[in-house]
């Protein structure tokens, strides 16, 4: 007994199992691996491979068990790789050697170089692979990994088209063609590959995540949205398809939906950037609470790149909430950074609406300080602005949104449509102001309410933010209101605050923040010079929805009108004379 070497036990396996996981019918085990594994109810890799090395030393000619025990040597290979046990890794690559070399031999050494950081080495030996087995489609895929990593990419096309000649269903092949063109800006012919994949196997997520990540960059959010639709009735639980379905859903102008998007992301998997980007869309709507709290939650596990970016971010809440612990805490903190500049000028707004006006002076006279032109002389005549702003307010709506801010210092917009009522004013936008539903409404009626909230915010930035996004969603509830509610805000804060920016640079100053409210509507807001009409244009136009309302407003901008005018002529659409007196006003303020 004592020259026994090994003792070894034929697990006998059903023959679909078997082939599933590329095992021999008759799987040998050593006798103490067996026990274990009746234990266990489970069979290891070193199981595995202990019981084919035994099976191979005892009977040396068995190709059939050879040809196993290399195939595991290879897997355990990988395996190793995988875990950069790169000392482990070269172990099992030598004992497949030792056992049978063949094409694999330089393929699997390939890709451990390529893991060291060899490339030579690794194009050698993928290339001596493929002198091997010429119609290896892996070698050449591999080949093409390595030429794509190297930024070789011309290589890179020619090795992937290879491999999709040998095997014409190789979906590997045909995605990594179009990650090449993704990377060299070439779209719009990745997405013919990206559907060849998808012709091969209708339920290959990575083709879907690439083709809404193109359909992303080339603006075709509508049919973005529908990719991910689609990998989503596929595969629920994608962390990276909801991440990216946000980003079409907030600007096809569906924020609440992109909301819903970015929480589910969340459950899967926690990132400092959906953490940052969910806070964006809370401040959108006005949940500024949520805002922070996420944000804060996306400072403690930021990565090093991200930390400022999400400070400044959190300084910009601290002042919209008027939060004055916060407010210094991240002010302080981006102290010598890259944003310290946007820092002082939130600190500007941040003492004004507390009414700092001599340390916001004392800032404006800071040389690092940009705009601001004429706040200086305001605040030095401050009085005499606040009733200018006052003599162009409804005093029966201002005093009707005083009267429905609620003991949390919130608007109640209930209360608020009770309240305008009981002042005479009849609308349908009163009901909306009831309306719990978050399905956008089309018409900018109410664009009043708006207004009058922020004249009553003054010089406050924060209040103004906060009213103007209140306003906006007990009104509009979502889509192009919310663009046209932040539209209005950036135009009041640019004439109040002093900048007085000319219409090309207030709109290249927004367009970014418009066009994650609404594409479609920051792409008329860009061309806003195909779009401008004259006064007498005005009195006659009416606004059936958003689009024409954003016209209107870019015309108002350009276009000077006497208060006679605005007050004798006899508009078609009262609201225009409305969004009119307001521009006109604050033009002239």
């Amino acid at each position: 007994m004592s020259n026994i070497k090994y003792a070894i036990v034929y697990l006998n396996l059903d023959p679909d199992y078997a082939k599933l996981n590329n095992l021999p019918v008759k799987l040998p085990l050593l006798v103490e691996d067996f026990q274990e594994a009746r234990v266990t109810n489970k069979i290891t890799l070193d199981q595995i491979i202990r019981g084919l090395e035994a099976e191979v030393e005892v009977n040396k000619n068995n190709k059939y068990y050879i040809s196993y025990l290399v195939y595991y040597y290879y897997e355990a290979f990988k395996k190793y790789l995988h875990d950069e046990n790169f000392e482990m890794a070269k172990t099992y690559l030598d004992k497949s050697k030792n056992v049978y070399p063949d094409y694999r031999q330089y393929f699997y050494t390939a890709l451990y170089f390529k893991k060291l950081g060899n490339y030579e080495m690794a194009e050698l030996n993928l290339k001596q692979c493929l002198k091997e087995k010429p119609n290896f489609a892996y070698g050449y895929f591999e080949l093409g990994n390595l030429m794509f990593e190297r930024k070789i990419y011309d290589e890179a096309i020619e090795y992937y088209s290879k491999s999709v000649e040998i095997e014409k269903k190789f979906t590997l092949g045909y995605l990594k063609i179009a990650d090449v063109l993704i990377e060299n800006g070439r779209c719009e012919e990745a997405i013919t590959f990206l559907q060849k994949c998808l012709e091969i196997d209708k339920n290959f997520i990575p083709a879907y995540e690439r083709l809404g990540v193109v359909f992303n960059i080339l603006q075709r959010y509508k049919d973005a949205n529908y990719i991910h639709q689609k990998a989503l009735e596929i595969d629920d639980n994608n962390f990276q398809i909801y991440y990216n379905n946000a980003h079409s859903l907030a600007r096809l102008a569906r924020h609440h939906e992109a909301i819903e998007s970015l929480e589910k992301a969340l459950k899967i998997q926690e990132a400092d950037y959906v953490l940052h980007e969910l806070c964006l869309e809370y401040k959108n709507i006005g949940r500024y609470l949520e805002a922070i709290e996420v944000e804060e939650r996306a400072l403690e596990i930021a990565q090093k790149e991200n930390i400022n970016l999400i400070r400044i971010t959190l300084l910009k809440l601290a002042l919209i909430v008027e939060d004055e612990e916060r407010f210094n805490k991240y002010f302080n903190s981006l102290k010598g950074t890259e944003f310290y500049q946007a820092a002082l000028h939130l600190k500007i707004l941040f003492d004004l609406s507390q009414g700092k006006i001599d340390e916001v002076k004392e800032l404006l006279q800071n040389d690092e300080i940009l705009g601001f032109g004429m706040l200086f002389e305001r605040l030095d005549n401050l009085d005499y602005y606040l009733d200018k702003l006052e003599a162009i307010m409804d005093q029966n709506i201002a005093d009707s949104i005083i009267d429905s801010i609620n003991e949390y210092g919130m608007i109640d917009p209930f209360l608020l449509s009770d309240n305008l009522e009981a002042r005479g004013i009849k609308s349908e936008y009163l009901k909306w102001l009831k309306d719990l539903s978050n399905a956008p409404k089309e018409s900018p009626k109410g664009l009043e309410i708006v207004i009058n909230g922020l004249l009553l915010s003054g010089f406050n930035y924060g209040l103004s933010e906060r009213v103007a996004v209140a306003l906006s969603r007990y009104l509009w509830k979502d889509g192009n209101g919310l663009a046209f509610g932040r539209l209005l805000l950036r135009f009041y804060q640019d004439r109040v605050f002093g900048d007085n920016a000319p219409v090309e640079v207030f709109i290249e100053e927004n367009i970014e923040e418009i066009k994650d409210m609404s594409f479609h509507f920051a792409r008329i807001f860009a061309k806003y010079d195909d779009y401008l009409m004259d006064f007498d244009s005005l009195v006659e136009f009416e606004m059936k929805d958003f689009i024409d309302a954003l016209k209107v407003f870019l015309s108002a901008v350009r276009i000077e009108v006497s208060k006679d005018e605005l007050v004798s002529e006899i508009f078609k659409d009262e609201d225009i004379r409305k969004l009119l007196v307001f521009i006109n006003a604050l033009n002239r303020l």
